[in-house]
Order: structure tokens, then C-alpha cells, then sequence
């Protein structure tokens, strides 16, 4: 009898452990994430919620605008969605690879300036051309926000839907408004957001592009070419960090553009319901003064991230290109930002010259206000630099 029960409780155990495993394999099966659990315990079952905690993935992948999404080192293709019809093929060994493609995809380019004044604070090859991924986005929502009132009430177009990458699941026919598109575009880095307002606002991605370009051309982004408002990647789809600066400059003369682009969790309305997003931004969480911008990644663009942070009545905008540790390369470049320099009124920056100090000659800025009091202008904090004005 003793040796029947310890076979019994043998069996049971083994039954236990076949059991345990298979729950285990048809989770991973399933894709069932730390990120998911979370969402699950901290969220009512009731409500809705659209990858709301995808920036705290703890390996770090950005999971926006993959040519691939979700490859496997086997190179198995996984895709939850199945909508994504027009997914480019995968390349095959032996494949002659696109030389442009190759030359931009090998450079990167990062500068700080700031924002008032345009002055570049620091240059690591801020002329290079790169692939932006969605930090094209910066420039869709400046032109958006430029043409539609937030109020607008857009019905998703059937070219919206099924649009590769990050996506906040719009279906053709849906109601959501110009403000609740644009929250899905600079949060979630929605692909689908992103045609849908470019459709609504030029009725074409063609013709939007063609607005981008333009609006890029007059802000003096002529080293740029875009062809759609998302970033899905496309070779002759191109900037560089300093044009990128500067349309995120222009950008954030807007106070909407701000209110978006530093938000970190919204609640958007799509046919009458309510769902909750979240930013994955990480520098929002990361940095004192964070106040944007956004994210971008594909294969072939590598790690991109243009940011924005507020210290000392000083505007900094970083964007990096191509950076693999884009978090702490953007900080380093905040830092050196702040650390070195400060914003100093004009009368001072014309009258005060320390001995040996570097003449910085700047036009007349009277585009910016008649009362020079009110003006201020980066310079070094210790005092080696002063302004004169250029001579007509």
C-alpha cells in the first residue's frame, strides 16, 4: 500500500509539472507580457486601454514602426494583427541591398539648440542625412495644427486602417476628432493617426507631403525630403538633426503642440468610446523639465528621438539620429546644455565684455519684439561670450 501512494504522489506531481509547463509555453505562445499583467492588475476590466505601459518594457524595445514587426531571431514574423496586408517582403540572403539606403542608414546626427534664438549649442554632425522613423511626426502635427481646428470631427478614411507599425486600431468609417488624432499621433506614434489627418487635411498623403515640404522649405529644413507623415521608412525619406531642430522649434511656438507633445497619459474618444493612451516618451518620466517630443524607430533608421526641456527660462530641443543609447545620449546633450549655457538679456550680452571673451554676431532681432529689455539670448555662463549686431 505505501509503495501505491508514493507512486500516486509521483504521478500527481509529474501531471502537475506537464500542466504548469504547457501553461507556460501557450502564455509565451500568446505573447502574454510582464507590460500586459500590469495593464491587467492596475487597470478596471472595463475600461480601455491601447498599450498604455509600453514605455516601461523592461528590455527597451521601441515597438513603433518596425519594417518587420515583432522578427524573431529564427527570422519568424509574428503579427498579432494580421491587417498588415502591404507589410514590405523580408529580404533574402543575396539580395543587392539599396546604396542610398545603405550610405544614410550609416550616419548619424544629433545637435542641441535653443528655441527662441535657434543657436546651435552643440553639433555631432548635425548636417548628416538620416532616416527619421516617427519623429516625422513633429512635423505632421506642426502642419496639422496649422490647417484643422482641434474640434474637427474626422471620419477614419479607409486608407487609414490596417496601416503598418504603431497603431491606435482605427476602422474605416470611425469619428474621432482633429485633437484625439493628434494625441494618438505624438503618444502612441499611431501610423494610422498619422493618414488619417494627413487625408483630412490635404485629402491626400501625396498632397500632404507636399505641404510638409513646403512648410519644412520655409523654416529653412532644406537638407530634408518627405514623402508621407508618418515615417515608415521609404528611401527617399529623409532629414537631418538640425533641420529636424528647427521644425520642432517652430513647433513649439505653438502652446498646443506643447500640451501634446508633453502629455503622458490622455483619454481619446473613438465612435463615443473611451479609451485610455500613454506616452512613450520616456524622457517625460526621465528628465527634470521634459516638456516633448517623440520617439522613432525602424530598422533601418536605427534609434531616433527629438526631445524638448525647460530649465531657467531656457528652451533646449535635442534630436538625436540613429543613436542606439538615445536616452542617455539625449541627457548627456541636455546636460551640457544647461551646464554651459544661460539665457542673458540683450543689454547685458552687448554691454558686459570680459577680456579675451568670443564675439558672437547675431542680426538684428527685431522679429522677436521692439522692447530689447524683454530680450534674451543663449550665451556661455561663464561670461566668455558677448553679442554684437552684424552690419547691414
Amino acid at each position: 500500500m505505501e509503495k501505491k501512494k508514493i507512486y500516486s504522489v509521483v504521478i500527481f506531481l509529474f501531471v502537475s509539472i506537464v500542466l504548469v509547463n504547457s501553461i507556460i509555453l501557450l502564455g509565451a505562445n500568446n505573447r502574454i507580457e510582464r507590460k500586459n499583467l500590469k495593464s491587467i492588475l492596475n487597470y478596471p476590466q472595463n475600461d480601455k486601454y491601447i498599450d498604455v505601459l509600453t514605455d516601461e518594457n523592461p528590455d527597451d524595445v521601441l515597438d513603433e514602426d518596425f519594417l518587420y514587426d515583432g522578427e524573431q531571431e529564427d527570422g519568424t514574423i509574428i503579427d498579432d494583427t494580421k491587417r498588415d496586408g502591404n507589410r514590405k517582403p523580408k529580404p533574402k540572403p543575396g539580395d543587392k541591398p539599396n546604396e542610398y539606403a545603405m550610405a544614410v542608414q550609416k550616419s548619424r546626427s544629433g545637435v542641441v539648440i535653443e528655441q527662441s534664438s535657434r543657436r546651435v549649442l552643440l553639433n555631432e554632425g548635425m548636417n548628416e542625412r538620416c532616416f527619421p522613423a516617427s519623429t516625422t511626426k513633429v512635423l505632421t502635427a506642426l502642419v496639422v495644427l496649422n490647417n484643422l481646428p482641434l474640434d474637427r470631427v474626422v471620419s477614419v478614411p479607409k486608407q487609414a486602417a490596417g496601416v503598418e507599425g504603431s497603431s491606435i486600431y482605427l476602422r474605416a468609417g470611425q469619428k474621432i476628432n482633429v485633437e484625439d488624432l493628434l494625441l494618438g499621433l505624438m503618444l502612441r506614434s499611431g501610423n494610422d493617426a498619422a493618414t488619417a489627418l494627413a487625408i483630412e487635411t490635404a485629402g491626400s498623403v501625396e498632397k500632404f507631403a507636399e505641404l510638409m515640404n513646403k512648410t519644412a522649405k520655409e523654416l529653412g529644413a532644406n537638407d530634408s525630403n518627405f514623402v508621407n507623415p508618418h515615417g515608415l521608412h521609404d528611401d527617399n525619406h529623409y532629414t537631418t538633426a538640425y533641420d529636424l531642430a528647427l521644425i520642432t522649434a517652430k513647433a513649439y511656438e505653438n502652446p498646443e503642440f506643447v500640451r501634446i507633445a508633453s502629455t503622458l497619459k490622455a483619454k481619446i474618444t473613438i465612435d463615443d468610446e473611451v479609451y485610455y493612451i500613454g506616452n512613450k516618451n520616456k524622457m517625460l518620466k526621465l528628465y527634470e523639465g521634459a516638456n516633448g517630443v517623440k520617439t522613432g524607430y525602424t530598422t533601418k533608421s536605427g534609434r531616433c528621438l527629438v526631445s524638448g526641456a525647460y530649465r531657467n527660462n531656457m528652451q533646449l530641443i535635442t534630436v538625436v539620429l540613429n543613436y542606439n543609447d538615445m536616452w542617455n545620449d539625449t541627457i548627456r546633450m541636455l546636460n551640457y546644455g544647461f551646464d554651459n549655457f544661460e539665457m542673458t538679456s540683450y543689454e547685458d550680452a552687448f554691454v558686459n565684455r570680459k577680456e579675451g571673451a568670443k564675439k558672437i554676431e547675431i542680426e538684428h532681432p527685431s522679429h522677436l519684439s521692439s522692447d530689447w529689455s524683454e530680450l534674451y539670448y543663449p550665451l556661455r555662463s561663464d561670461n566668455s561670450e558677448y553679442l554684437v549686431l552684424k552690419s547691414a
